[in-house]
Order: C-alpha cells, then sequence, then structure tokens
C-alpha cells in the first residue's frame, strides 16, 4: 500500500489537560522514513528523547514504532507519563490498526512508524493519557493510510474551519450577501460603544474609517480586533501612493480587508495588491471620483480581491444613488467573476433590495447604523431585509 516514501497523519483526541495530539510518519524502512527513524534514535535531542513503542516491555510494536515526545521531558513524573501510559497506547493502537487491517500485515516488518507525541506537563490522569492517546494514534494512522485529507477537503475547509488554539476563525468572505459598519467617527468612545452594540453573525463586516484611522493611526483596526476578534476588519486607508508600505502597515495592524483609491497609478495598486496578498488580507479598490471604474480594472494585471462603487458622503443628497452603481456584471466578468462588489454611499434599509438585484456582494452603510439610537435594532434591519440568518454561516464538514 505504501510504494516508497511516506505518509503523513494527524490527530487531535480528549480533554485538557490529558489531550492528546498525535503527528505521525509511516513508510518503508528503505527510505526517507526509514532514515529518519534511525536519525532519531540514534540523534536524541536534550529533554526529546525518543523510545520505542512498546505494549508491555520486551514486547515492541510493529510495523516499529519511535514516539518523539514533543514537550520537554523535565522530570521523573513527566517520563513516566511518556514510559508509561502513553507508550503503551501508541503501541496497543499500532498493533490494532494491523490487527484490524488499517495496515496491511504483510507489509508490518518493512514498515516504520514515527510518532510525535504531546502530554501536557498538567496531566495527571493515566487513564485518560492512555486512552487519547490510542484514540489519536489510531485515528492518525487510518487518516495516514486513507492519504486525509485529500486536497478538496482542505480547499473546502480552508476558509472555515477554527484553530481550538487561536479562539476564533478567519472569515475570507466566501459567502456574501455582507453588512459593512462604516465607522468614520473620529472618536473611540463612540466607535466602541457602536462595535459592542452590533450582533454577533458571520455576515456583518467592521470598516474602520479613513477619519478613524486619520486621528487615531492604523492600529485603531487591532483595538478593534481586541474587541471582536472573529469580525472581517477593512482598514479604508485609500492609498494615492507607497502601495506596498501601505498595505504592509495595515497588516501587521491585523487589518483583513485594505483599501485603495482606484484614483492611484497603476504601479501602486499592483504594488498594493501583491502586498495584500503577502501579508494575507484582501485587497480593496475604492472608486470614490474614479469615473470610468471598469477602465482601470481591464488595465490592471492583478485585480483587487473587491470593488467598492463609492459615493462620497458629500454628494449623497445631490446625487441619485443607482447611477453611481454601474454595471456590476459587466464588472465582475472583468475579474473572471472572482471578486466582490460593495456598494457605498446613502445605502439605507429601503435601498437593500434593489442593491442585491443589481449584484452587489457587500452592502457598506455608515450613519444608518452608526448614529442610530438603537444601534442593534438598526443592523438587525439591514440584516432581515438581506435574508441574512444570525446565526454561523460556517459548517465545518465531518471526518470519520
Amino acid at each position: 500500500m505504501i510504494n516508497g516514501g511516506f505518509l503523513v497523519g494527524e490527530a487531535l483526541v480528549g480533554e485538557e489537560p490529558e489531550i492528546a495530539h498525535i503527528d505521525l510518519i509511516i513508510g518503508s524502512k528503505k527510505d526517507a522514513a526509514g532514515i529518519a527513524f534511525v536519525t532519531s534514535f540514534a540523534q536524541p535531542r536534550q529533554g526529546h528523547t525518543p523510545i520505542l513503542a512498546v505494549v508491555r516491555p520486551n514486547l515492541p510494536a510493529k510495523p516499529s514504532t519511535l514516539l518523539v515526545p514533543k514537550v520537554s521531558i523535565r522530570n521523573l513524573e513527566d517520563a513516566e507519563k511518556i514510559f508509561g501510559p502513553a507508550q503503551s497506547a501508541v503501541a496497543k493502537a499500532v498493533a490494532d490498526a494491523v490487527e484490524e487491517g488499517i495496515i496491511p500485515k504483510a507489509e508490518a516488518e518493512e514498515l516504520v512508524i514515527i510518532v510525535s507525541v504531546f502530554i501536557h506537563p498538567r496531566g495527571k490522569d493515566y487513564q485518560r493519557i492512555y486512552r487519547y492517546n490510542y484514540a489519536a494514534t489510531k485515528l492518525a494512522l487510518t487518516r495516514a493510510m486513507q492519504k486525509f485529507p485529500g486536497i478538496d477537503t482542505i480547499l473546502e475547509e480552508k476558509d472555515k474551519s477554527i484553530h481550538a488554539m487561536i479562539g476564533f476563525r478567519m472569515n475570507n468572505l466566501k459567502n456574501p450577501p455582507y453588512l459593512e459598519v462604516a465607522l468614520d467617527i473620529p472618536d473611540w468612545r463612540r466607535v466602541e460603544g457602536v462595535v459592542r452594540a452590533l450582533p454577533r453573525t458571520d455576515a456583518i463586516i467592521i470598516e474602520a474609517g479613513t477619519p478613524l484611522i486619520k486621528r487615531y493611526g492604523v492600529e485603531v483596526v487591532q483595538k478593534i480586533h481586541q474587541l471582536r476578534p472573529e469580525t472581517v476588519v477593512v482598514a479604508d486607508l485609500k492609498t494615492l501612493d507607497t502601495g506596498n508600505l501601505e498595505a504592509r502597515m495595515a497588516g501587521d495592524a491585523t487589518a483583513d480587508v485594505v483599501g485603495f483609491s482606484g484614483l492611484a497609478p497603476l504601479k501602486t495598486m499592483e504594488k498594493f495588491i501583491a502586498e495584500c496578498k503577502k501579508v494575507g488580507a484582501l485587497s480593496l479598490m475604492d472608486t470614490l471620483n474614479v469615473q470610468e471604474p471598469l477602465e482601470v480594472l481591464t488595465k490592471l494585471p492583478v485585480k483587487p480581491d473587491i470593488i467598492e462603487l463609492h459615493r462620497a458622503i458629500d454628494v449623497e443628497q445631490i446625487q441619485n444613488l443607482e447611477s453611481e452603481w454601474g454595471d456590476i456584471k459587466e464588472i465582475k466578468q472583468v475579474c473572471d467573476n472572482n471578486i466582490l462588489v460593495a456598494v457605498a454611499g446613502g445605502i439605507r434599509v429601503d435601498k437593500v433590495e434593489k442593491a442585491l438585484n443589481a449584484g452587489a456582494d457587500i452592502l457598506v452603510v455608515g450613519r444608518a447604523i452608526t448614529v442610530a439610537k438603537d444601534v442593534n435594532g438598526a443592523a438587525r434591519a439591514f440584516l432581515q431585509r438581506m435574508g441574512v440568518e444570525e446565526v454561523d454561516q460556517f459548517r465545518i464538514m465531518t471526518d470519520f
């Protein structure tokens, strides 16, 4: 089943502090896995001495299995957890995997397994250490032999999943429509009140508006994230020059989306978009005062992730909103339908359906929410009209 090379498996099972995390490699003795096995055995690192997995003393597992502790062994108590329940659990899981056909019995003598084991220093219950490490090893072996996960699963899940040690999920805006609440108020106390009042939903984006950033600096993005780690935060820089520098500054300040001006030179826009990709942020082109957004997009060799069709606050009362949108469908076609379109400027609840029907993915709303007497209620009114549920939009795929 393993024709040269090696397979990789991983599993997390249990609860703290005895939680088990297993990383393993299984492969042929004659190839890279065999070399790594011998090297690890012969050249141990201080505090991470590898040991053979044994069901009991004098009965090592087959395939030959090496345990490598992830956490430094500091004292005898730590050592006993490795040499006792963890060592036996891993060996038993390997033996059962052979018996159950997960690992072909005919290949048991030709394979080696390297298992990286996490044992928390605060773990005390040997029963749980044993059972969690047994289950995690068995699951990791099963996944390795089945080559789980497949690349399609990874691509499907990468924007949905959450790492338990982070406590929040990165939302890459794959499920429009979204309501973007623009915070153009240069007063942090009022901003904080608005941020705390907004409904908790993946459908809300928070924008650190240009006036807010000009007063407090781009670090205000980080302050917003501290209040709502799970929410996408936009840094509306409207960059006109030094594109890579300003994109990097916003990325360092934890911005998820960074905005540049569509009036900037093409080279500036190119550098801005490229830098956003480097720091893991989405790029947004703001078309404020851009006469022909479609023409600018056509000239750009690389496209932004989002284009915001934007009417200025100062002209909201004298211009027809719909006339500012342009042909959203054509804009998306120029970008191979791989772009989100936001509309901004005078969006009210009664304009929601018209904006969505025109093809908008993001509705940017400022004062209709931020200066409302009931911020939460105003935001909910938009969400309801948008047909957005206030539950988590993401579904995590299950795996055996």
